[in-house]
């Protein structure tokens, strides 16, 4: 059975909705985020407040801070840098049901897993490296294995493998091992300018409420983000980042968010030309969905990466199970617009709503996708209250979502049309991309 990217000339898929990797190539790869790699950047290196990042889930995020931790280390490694920023091998994610006690003991796993990995680097560039040995007698020691480290908390993932235990006894503090931790971080970065591991907390919106993201971060202000030879992160999106960096216990740890915005019309077909390019097998590998094709599908989706590199990926197993993958570009492109066409129309039958709340739906998309419960005048209810079972019932339907809940004020919430909506919105607009979208496309 022939693997489906070898049928069209490819060695791997072009349209992976995986990040790009902290490497070369994934800095080739990551396009039109020049001048938001430069913020964050200059942010990891100024020290002080931890920086944070805002945006729409699958907008890039995590692609930008992997290739910003990528130079910073590059410029390190060619001596244009003093500081070394080293990031831990794996991110964090909230989860509600572990606490706060398990999240900085496994934090500290990983700082020390991480020194071991990067032990070579850190023997030839840091201050003073620790005892290797030291750290794996701790990490295998059979105190600190007896139970599951492996557990969910915050998500850790592909975290400490070897089924050790954060061991949820008073032993762990007893034993001294963060205090041990501490000391190798202050061994190998002395001073805020000798650079730090970087930790990242992605996708916080998870925690649902802004209440509850607060309080996290609240919580390890202290232990976490007050750790010389550390540097932090924060990722999320939907206006979550915002209100929890307002708090006053988070003032002079967490700077105001990195807003980011969805990559230009013109860089998206870049950015698929280098992945075409990269991806390529033999040079007459004809890509399914090409660059001017895919600037189409990224505006009817409303300027969503992930969303649209997903119906890329779709489409091109479409095209291997009906044996069409031996086309032209040209017939690609026509298959593909027959396809979305389909896949907008089957999509919109199957949803059922009353034509009140199809008005709403088309007033929200009209306006862009977003609006909030206090913006019920503008769809002609006279409360929110009138406003909500319309748009509980597009939710029901996964065409639109509602954002992490405000507990300060309800209606600061967001609700904002999915991938889901778009597609239909392109069904009940006669297959045009969002008008917004086309009039930026003409500057």
């Amino acid at each position: 059975m022939i693997f489906v990217w070898h049928a069209f000339g490819f060695r791997e898929s072009p349209y992976t909705t995986e990040p790009v990797p902290a490497t070369e190539e994934g800095d080739h790869l990551l396009v039109g985020r020049e001048d938001d790699i430069r913020k964050l950047a200059s942010r990891i290196l100024a020290g002080g407040n931890h920086p944070t990042i805002e945006g729409d889930n699958g907008i890039g995020k995590t692609s930008l801070l992997q290739v910003a931790c990528y130079r910073l280390r590059r410029d390190f490694e060619a001596g244009q840098s003093q500081a070394l920023f080293i990031p831990l091998r794996n991110l964090f994610q909230p989860n509600e049901a572990s606490t706060v006690d398990e999240f900085i003991k496994k934090v500290y796993f990983e700082i020390a897993g991480t020194i071991i990995e990067e032990y070579p680097t850190l023997r030839k560039h840091a201050s003073k490296a620790p005892d290797i040995k030291e750290i794996e007698a701790w990490l295998t020691s059979p105190i600190l294995r007896s139970g599951g480290v492996n557990g969910s908390f915050f998500g850790v993932g592909g975290g400490v493998s070897r089924g050790a235990s954060a061991n949820g006894g008073s032993g762990f503090a007893d034993l001294g091992f963060i205090s041990t931790v501490d000391a190798w971080l202050r061994q190998l970065f002395p001073t805020v300018q000798a650079g730090g591991f970087i930790c990242v907390i992605d996708n916080l919106e998870l925690l649902e409420t802004t209440r509850q993201a607060r309080n996290l971060l609240e919580a390890i202000r202290d232990p976490l983000l007050n750790r010389r030879g550390l540097r932090w992160i924060l990722c999320g999106a939907r206006g979550i980042m915002r209100t929890t960096v307002s708090s006053p216990r988070l003032a002079g740890r967490l700077s105001d968010p990195i807003e980011l915005a969805p990559i230009s019309h013109d860089c998206v077909a870049d950015a698929i030309r280098k992945r075409i390019e990269i991806c390529g097998q033999r040079p007459s590998a004809t890509a399914p969905v090409g660059p001017e094709t895919f600037q189409s599908l990224y505006d009817i989706l409303n300027r969503n990466l992930r969303h649209a590199l997903k119906s890329a990926q779709d489409f091109s197993f479409w095209l291997h199970d009906e044996n069409l993958a031996s086309g032209d570009a040209n017939e690609y492109a026509n298959l593909f617009e027959v396809w979305l066409t389909t896949q907008a129309d089957q999509n919109h039958t199957q949803t059922a709503l009353g034509n009140r709340t199809w008005q709403v739906f088309d007033d929200l998309a009209e306006r862009g996708g977003r609006c909030s419960p206090g913006d019920f005048a503008d769809f002609d209810f006279n409360s929110t209250t009138a406003m909500r079972p319309h748009v509980k019932a597009l939710e029901q339907e996964n065409l639109v979502a509602i954002s992490a809940e405000d507990d300060a004020d309800k209606r600061r919430k967001t609700i904002y049309m999915t991938s889901r909506g778009w597609l239909v919105r392109y069904a009940r607009n006669g297959y045009q991309p969002p008008a917004w979208t086309r009039e930026l496309a003409r500057l």
